[in-house]
């Protein structure tokens, strides 16, 4: 129910007439006639904190690409080709999420951005923005769950892995059907549980880096220098084959950074989203600009380009260049 305190507002510019319509509740209810937060209609219960939002969105982008993803992105284009392509990334995802912050947290609505490319631009570009969204999603669940199903046969080999990955959906399936908080909460745990490994993985790579391994061996730049910055892919000869390596990485960074803009989607259930989800957005960005860019650092900084085992078709989860990077140090135990 609206409000007593409900205030209408008139904006004219031009020939262009916008009605808005605020309630203290709801923070926001109408424009141009049209609701925009339908509190009972829709059924959604603001229980999302910003906490939950934050790491809903770090969640879904710090994961396979970043612990096995990384691996052919440094084979294709090498540690300088693998850090621009996470750069430009990073930038475009600093760009686009402030944009994206800025319109969710004045129209927190159910839909997300799709539904904004309806109020903002046209029904057209709202339903081919849906239908490719959910394709993208439709493709990057089971990638996502037999990645996840390669990295348990890293230590369980005896089971095969389509029991993982039923597994994994049945997981995913479950949490799904439970309500927004109980979602918020297992995102919430479960990223976290990410940015701890992410983090113990960047400090144990620069102490590795600066020779504290079991080896004593100080690497510092050495891979920068031999077998180099830079990757002829594709067979192709100087600056052409460095570019296309380039572009290589920054399609792997891509896949990685994609899963930033959920905070969107989860704007309509936030509470207080006016204020909770500017702070989200901000600390969304430089968590995972800051993680990307350290991640690949390090990894441009510990392992070769030529490393044999980075083609992840032929080596699974030991391609990826944390497990790479440990097992040269010299360290038993701590790969698996």
């Amino acid at each position: 129910m609206r409000s007593p305190q409900a205030v209408q507002e008139s904006e004219e510019k031009g020939c262009i007439s916008m009605e808005r319509t605020y309630d203290t509740e709801s923070k926001f209810v109408e424009s141009d006639g049209q609701k925009h937060v339908p509190r009972a209609n829709k059924g959604l219960k603001r229980g999302m904190e910003s906490r939950h939002i934050q790491m809903i969105s770090i969640g879904g982008v710090i994961g396979t690409g970043l612990f096995l993803g990384t691996a052919s992105a440094l084979h294709d284009a090498g540690p300088a080709g693998l850090v621009l392509g996470y750069i430009v990334m990073g930038t475009i995802l600093w760009v686009v999420m402030g944009c994206l912050g800025e319109m969710v947290a004045h129209l927190p609505i159910p839909g997300g951005h799709v539904t904004l490319a309806e109020r903002f631009v046209s029904p057209s570009l709202s339903f081919t923005m849906g239908y490719n969204y959910w394709y993208s999603w439709s493709i990057i669940l089971p990638t996502e769950m037999s990645a996840s199903a390669v990295l348990i046969n890293y230590w369980i080999t005896s089971v095969n892995n389509s029991v993982w990955i039923f597994v994994g959906l049945a997981v995913v399936i479950s949490i799904n059907c439970c309500g927004s908080k109980f979602y918020g909460e297992c995102e919430f745990w479960l990223a976290s549980i990410k940015l701890i490994t992410i983090t113990g993985l960047i400090v144990l790579g620069i102490v590795l880096d600066l020779g504290g391994g079991p080896t004593k061996d100080f690497i510092g730049g050495r891979y920068w220098k031999n077998p180099g910055p830079w990757v002829e892919h594709l067979g192709r000869k100087g600056p052409l084959g460095h570019f296309m390596g380039f572009l290589a990485a920054t399609n792997q960074a891509s896949f990685s950074t994609l899963g930033s803009e959920i905070a969107a989607f989860a704007a309509a259930e936030a509470r207080n989203p006016k204020k909770a989800l500017p702070r989200a957005i901000r600390a969304i960005v430089w968590r995972v600009v800051v993680f990307y860019f350290l991640g690949t650092t390090i990894i441009g900084l510990l392992v070769p380009s030529n490393e044999p085992r980075l083609r992840l078709e032929s080596h699974g989860a030991a391609s990826s260049p944390f497990v790479i990077a440990i097992e040269r140090s010299g360290i038993k135990y701590l790969p698996s």
